[in-house]
């Protein structure tokens, strides 16, 4: 059971990062520290299979973290990247 989360931009409307799983994981919490609940989130595969992503989808979108689900159990490894963007009337 190993997640990772790979910042790739923490900024102040967009957050992106990489997250990885050894495929053990149903459930991948990622904060994404905007201080309020992204508008948008996209998930897209990063991996060179991309029917590895198709089990994902965002399930809890808050001020705080995305989490992400997978419905399929037993699947392979997967990078995912998540991009999280909070309206820009909200920023500074």
């Amino acid at each position: 059971m190993t997640v990772t989360i790979t910042p790739v931009l923490a900024g102040t409307d967009t957050y992106i990062a990489d997250v990885a799983t050894d495929g053990t994981d149903l459930t991948m919490t990622v904060p994404h520290g905007l201080g309020a609940a992204p508008l948008e989130v996209m998930v897209s595969a990063r991996t060179a299979d991309v029917n590895s992503i198709a089990p994902f989808a965002a399930t809890t979108i808050d001020t705080t973290n995305v989490v992400l689900t997978r419905h399929t159990t037993g699947a392979a490894a997967a990078t995912v990247r998540l991009v999280a963007r909070r309206p820009h009337s909200i920023g500074k």
